[in-house]
């Protein structure tokens, strides 16, 4: 009965209508506030929690009152849900990706962001990493320290956008028509004419769900 809670759940929470620009806002945070999320467990249960992810440390976060934690143990984390948006824990680097619909299936996207200063990567003070502490039901966390430049001067956000198609248990990456194409195997020409027709442009999600759509339609089509 667990299992079917979960993924009756998940299916209702992860049918969205199109990505939400809540992006590029100025500092680490994916949501400009934390949301009201769900996260669910390998084991069939889940909780809800006041949810973010931090782009900067890669780590998934959660709120109690005025405190901010990481979330820990990430691999007892089947998926997180915020705002109808699907994320899954990568265990291999302890960060997430988010799932993407297109078309008769998703790709997933990781995002890293850079704080710059004066042409320069600025370094960011890490994470205070002490003992587990629970303030949800399953829920466990670390204390999150804050994050600031340790350089001063003037300073710009940059976004770094990683996409993946899922392939059995392993992530194959692609960055451009070429390399997607041959994840697509035998229509490495389709696509890259595909992409050359609508103007893809790799730097924006709108577009490369568009084009991962088409590859997903070709592999219907055989």
């Amino acid at each position: 009965m667990k299992s079917i809670r979960l993924y009756f759940l998940l299916f209702a929470l992860c049918c969205i209508d199109s990505l939400s620009a809540q992006e590029e806002l100025g500092n680490e945070l994916l949501f400009p506030q934390f949301e009201k999320g769900y996260v669910f467990y390998t084991n069939g249960e889940y909780s809800t929690a006041s949810l973010n992810y931090d782009m900067i440390q890669q780590k998934m976060l959660f709120q109690d009152a005025d405190t901010i934690y990481i979330i820990d143990k990430p691999w007892n984390i089947h998926a997180v849900v915020i705002n109808k948006r699907r994320f899954v824990p990568i265990l291999s680097k302890g960060i997430f990706y988010e799932e993407i619909p297109a078309g008769n299936g998703s790709f997933f996207v990781r995002r890293r962001n850079y704080m710059f200063s004066k042409g320069k990567e600025a370094a960011y003070g890490g994470y205070l990493q002490t003992g587990s502490i629970t303030t949800y039901k399953n829920l466990q966390g670390v204390w999150r320290s804050s994050l600031t430049p340790n350089s001063n001067g003037e300073f710009k956000l940059e976004t770094e956008y990683f996409y993946y198609l899922k392939s059995g248990d392993s992530y194959k990456k692609f960055y451009s028509a070429k390399t997607l194409g041959k994840l697509f195997k035998n229509h490495e020409s389709e696509i890259q004419q595909f992409a050359k027709e609508q103007s893809i442009d790799f730097s924006k999600i709108d577009d490369v769900a568009r084009i991962v759509e088409y590859g997903y339609s070709l592999d219907s089509n055989n």
